[in-house]
């Protein structure tokens, strides 16, 4: 989708995210429902989550794609109800998903814009 001058784009925060039964690893963005509650959806596989910590790699710990909290996510095919309305990074911050977080996706592009640690 080309931007178009004048026009708010819409900016997903985004999340490394592992499915065992894809056996690999998945960009998960994350939003928020009409009703206020966060998903994470990997587009890639039409697929979203509630449990998005769990679902997340995080860069702090080595990853083992044995870790039983990969297995633990509960995944179903992605919905209209959900919607795209991206979550907010204070959405993030009460949900306690801040640490989750490796970066973003603008809604014109591709694949997740990493944030870098100094």
């Amino acid at each position: 989708m080309p931007r178009t001058p004048g026009r708010l784009e819409k900016i997903f925060y985004a999340a490394d995210a592992y499915l065992p039964s894809y056996e690999q690893g998945a960009d998960l963005i994350i939003v928020r429902a009409p009703d206020g509650q966060l998903w994470g959806l990997a587009c890639e596989f039409e697929l979203c989550t509630q449990d998005i910590e769990k679902a997340t790699v995080n860069d702090q710990q080595p990853f083992d794609e044995a870790d039983p909290k990969f297995a633990a996510v509960r995944w179903s095919p992605h919905h209209d109800g959900i919607g795209l309305l991206p979550a907010s990074w204070e959405d993030l911050m009460n949900a306690g998903l801040a640490d989750c977080i490796a970066g973003y996706q603008l809604e014109s592009r591709l694949g997740i814009q990493r944030f870098t640690q100094d």
